[in-house]
């Protein structure tokens, strides 16, 4: 009855000029899935069954000693683990795709030249590790852009709680639905959620942060 992990790291966007109610953009930049390298200690067989219903590891070899393989791990700040426990590091995530793909969007020629970039994250734990808080500071600050973290406990000031993450949520149940009454292996778990990912509209991520946006004000006004 093990009911193994499948994570995913979302990045969204909003692009707008002068004021957010003025309408602008939203944007999909990135959505990764929490796996790393793994090299196999030993040699590993499928698992099989006898007349009698017992398990037993005495099939077709999976991966034999030193073999590397992905596997899904935890999210960590910088901390990429070893090669028998590793882990998904948000800094080499930034390092490699998410900052690479902002410098494209508003370098020169970009879709959004000139703009300035806020990143925003909430304050889970490796959000707010010392070593990745260090350097996303220094990187921000390098680029002139903001890294502005959400006050903690506060799922409605962060778009992908408050409109991504659930509009993504309604849609995996209802391909999941497709597969009958069983829960859906790993695989059938991402692929559904790629799905859901790929077929968000532009809409919901910008009207997300607009509310976003008018939340906060309530918030400062019930101070």
């Amino acid at each position: 009855n093990h009911l193994e992990k499948v994570m995913g790291v979302a990045v969204t966007g909003y692009a707008y000029e002068n004021h957010m109610d003025n309408g602008g953009v939203g944007l999909k930049l990135g959505f990764y899935r929490c796996q790393s390298a793994k090299i196999a200690q030993r040699q590993q067989w499928a698992s099989t069954r006898d007349a009698e219903g017992n398990l037993k590891y005495d099939g077709e070899v999976i991966r034999r000693a030193g073999d590397v393989y992905w596997v899904d791990c935890t999210v960590t700040g910088s901390d990429p683990g070893t090669s028998s426990d590793p882990k998904f590091p948000l800094k080499k995530l930034f390092n490699e795709h998410v900052f690479p793909r902002l410098d494209q969007l508003v370098g020169p020629g970009g879709r959004f030249q000139g703009y300035t970039v806020i990143i925003q994250g909430d304050q889970a734990g490796p959000h707010e590790e010392d070593e990745f808080v260090r350097y996303m500071r220094l990187s921000c600050a390098r680029r002139g852009w903001c890294f502005e973290p959400q006050s903690p406990q506060s799922p409605h000031l962060n778009n992908l709680d408050l409109a991504v993450f659930p509009a993504m949520s309604t849609r995996h149940s209802i391909l999941s639905r497709k597969k009958g009454l069983r829960v859906m292996n790993k695989e059938e778990v991402w692929d559904a959620a790629m799905q859901a990912w790929n077929e968000l509209p532009s809409s919901v991520i910008a009207r997300g942060f607009v509310q976003v946006y008018r939340l906060a004000q309530k918030v400062v006004q019930a101070n």
